[in-house]
């Protein structure tokens, strides 16, 4: 029996509806058609982001419960590409660069207007936590500035 919920979100409408009439025998599974960039997400244990976003919006960082993770594909610039996996942690959200992924651009999400700091690709591979600005302002070792969050060098350490 299916233990838990899988919400996706697809911003043409018209593909949400078809994959949720396919998606229809699953129990726990719904798909909506909407903007997962601007949508309130429910709590989550795993987000899933399938298309590059120059960061992530605050409102995904906000859902991760405690142990969450998201994978997603950074985008900070048109150079640097990968595929990061977020962690919350009791301390922040602590990231891990996988490697190199080139997604399609995340509409909501892939535009540099909000950038305030674009680090160059040995920055971008030594990124080591994320964080909103509404919880602490980028210090010395930002390396990647947003209007709602930065990426970090400084590792978290568990208290």
């Amino acid at each position: 029996t299916p233990v838990g919920t899988l919400i996706g979100y697809e911003i043409e409408t018209r593909l949400a509806a078809a994959a949720m009439n396919y998606l229809v025998p699953f129990e726990g599974v719904t798909v909506i058609g909407g903007d997962a960039t601007v949508e309130a997400i429910p709590p989550s244990d795993i987000i899933y982001v399938n298309a590059g976003v120059v960061a992530p919006p605050a409102g995904w960082l906000v859902a991760l419960k405690p142990g969450g993770r998201m994978i997603f594909p950074w985008r900070p610039s048109e150079e640097i590409a990968m595929a990061v996996l977020a962690t919350r942690t009791e301390q922040g959200i602590t990231l891990r660069p996988c490697g190199a992924a080139y997604f399609i651009p995340c509409i909501g999400a892939s535009s540099l207007d909000s950038c305030e700091k674009v680090p160059d690709r040995k920055e971008a591979r030594s990124i080591r936590s994320l964080w909103r600005k509404a919880d602490r302002a980028p210090d010395a070792s930002a390396l990647a500035i947003y209007s709602e969050v930065w990426f970090s060098s400084e590792e978290i350490v568990a208290a």
